[in-house]
């Protein structure tokens, strides 16, 4: 009984300083992204909200409420991507967003994020970070 009670004590020391090991370095400062990484960064939100709005479409959210909500953005560089992707997708008919809604969804988000992402590093418009 004694060998069991200080071999358990044993693996939970060692237990324990793998854990403090594992917590110390996932705390580790990491380097500050480049702008080419934080431009990458924004424009993956930029797509995910298009997967939004396409869902908000299949969901029959009207246009004009897409656009009330689009207006409040405060940074003009992300209104106006927004207001672009309300337009492409409220072009669509019915028919087109309700078709397989979830490939619908996937297929804008990865058109958008493409698009923001193939923006010359020398052209990225001034625009705040989410």
């Amino acid at each position: 009984l004694t060998y069991l009670l200080t071999k358990k004590s044993k693996l939970m020391k060692k237990l324990f300083t793998l854990s403090i090991v594992a917590a110390l370095v996932g705390c580790a400062e990491k380097p500050p992204l480049t702008p080419e990484q934080q431009w990458q960064g924004y424009c993956k939100s930029v797509g995910n909200a298009a997967r939004t709005i396409m869902l908000d479409r299949q969901n029959s959210i009207e246009k004009q409420a897409a656009i009330e909500h689009a207006e409040k953005l405060e940074d003009p560089t992300t209104k106006k991507f927004i207001l672009e992707i309300i337009e492409e997708v409220y072009q669509l008919s019915s028919d087109q967003v309700n078709d397989n809604p979830s490939e619908k969804r996937e297929k804008i988000r990865a058109k958008v994020t493409e698009r923001c992402q193939s923006t010359p590093i020398d052209e990225i418009p001034e625009y705040k970070p989410f």
